[in-house]
C-alpha cells in the first residue's frame, strides 16, 4: 500500500513541476516576445525629416491631376526614402514604433507645425517686397 502512495505522490509532483515549468517558459516566450519588437534604425529627429519630406511631397503631389495621384506619391515617396538612405520596411517599422510611442509622435508633430508655420511666415515676408 506504502508503495502505490508513493506512486501516486511521485507523480503528483512530477505533473506540478510540469505544469509550473510549462508556466514558467510559456512566460518567459511570451516576454522574448514582446522584446522582439523592431527598433527603428532611425533617430526622432532623422524621422521627422522624413516625414516632413512626405507631407511636403503630399502637398505637391494635390496640384497634379486626379488620376495620377497614386503614381507621383509612390514615386515620391520612393524617392525621399532613396534620400535619406532608407528602406520602404525600415519607414515602416519606425513609423510603426513613433505612433506608438504617442509623446514622441506629439513632439514631432509639434515641431513639424512650427516649421511649416516659420516657413509661411517668411514666404509673407517675401511677398512685401
Amino acid at each position: 500500500m506504502f508503495g502505490v502512495a508513493k506512486v501516486h505522490r511521485r507523480r503528483d509532483w512530477l505533473s506540478s513541476v510540469s505544469i509550473i515549468s510549462l508556466i514558467f517558459f510559456g512566460l518567459l516566450g511570451v516576454g522574448g516576445l514582446s522584446s522582439c519588437k523592431e527598433v527603428p534604425t532611425v533617430d526622432e529627429e532623422h524621422f521627422e525629416k522624413i516625414l516632413l519630406d512626405i507631407q511636403l511631397a503630399e502637398a505637391m503631389v494635390q496640384s497634379y491631376p486626379v488620376d495620377s495621384h497614386d503614381i507621383y506619391r509612390a514615386m515620391f515617396v520612393e524617392e525621399i526614402l532613396d534620400q535619406h538612405k532608407m528602406t520602404r520596411e525600415q519607414y515602416r517599422a519606425a513609423y510603426e514604433h513613433y505612433s506608438e510611442d504617442h509623446e514622441a509622435f506629439q513632439r514631432m508633430q509639434e515641431r513639424l507645425k512650427k516649421k511649416i508655420y516659420d516657413a509661411e511666415k517668411i514666404e509673407d515676408l517675401n511677398l512685401v517686397y
